[in-house]
């Protein structure tokens, strides 16, 4: 069995422990992305955000062959709770917890790959009420982000980290929070080309 692992964020800069046996493919299916979620170490994240814009997403083989390895992999590199890893399978079984219109998306672009079997993703939802004691907005998220930069002078790791994983993201996401970061003089980073298949290195392996 082929598994996709599904990616937007640190997972395709900073796979760790990820075992996969391609490259980032851009054309995983588009799903509502923002940076949405605050992270433990202060980080302001993207997660599955429903009713944000849809990005595009990236994806990869894994080097598993079941769901359940795959899934296993991937909440390991992401040190996470089992019920944060999602899953769709092409016969339409979804992990519990997966949203109906996150799981129907999914199901549609496997049923446009016909060599992929399933797909696994994080599924973290947003968590702003929680720390922030209100619902998100992109306005929100670049507040939080500017009063971090206003006490990075006894924060500066806080800080840099936070930016760090902001100019990271992949280039195709393009999300509010990040073009309102954008207009304040945040430069996005260019991220290695070795991390991303060419089209012409994936339509070869598409052939075999």
């Amino acid at each position: 069995m082929s598994i996709a692992v599904l990616g937007w964020d640190s997972l395709l800069w900073c796979p760790g422990s990820l075992r996969i046996r391609t490259r980032w493919r851009p054309d995983g299916p588009m799903l509502p992305i923002e940076f949405a979620r605050i992270s433990q170490d202060e980080r302001v994240t993207l997660v599955i955000h429903p009713g944000s814009t849809d990005q595009p997403t990236y994806w990869a083989f894994s080097e598993f062959t079941t769901v359940e390895e795959a899934c296993n992999n991937l909440r390991a590199r992401e040190n996470s709770k089992p019920a944060d890893i999602h899953h769709v399978l092409r016969d339409g079984r979804a992990a519990e917890g997966v949203p109906r219109e996150i799981a129907n998306r999914v199901s549609e672009w496997l049923a446009r790959h016909v060599d992929i079997q399933g797909a696994v993703w994080t599924g973290l939802p947003s968590n702003w009420r929680d720390k922030r004691g209100r619902d998100f907005t992109p306005e929100d998220a670049v507040n939080f982000l500017q009063e971090q930069e206003a006490a990075r002078d006894r924060a500066k790791a806080t800080y840099e980290r936070a930016r760090e994983y902001i100019a990271n993201a992949p280039p195709l996401i393009d999300t509010a929070v990040r073009r309102a970061l954008r207009a304040r003089g945040w430069e996005d980073a260019r991220l290695p080309a070795i991390l991303f298949e060419d089209r012409l290195s994936q339509a070869k392996s598409e052939s075999i």
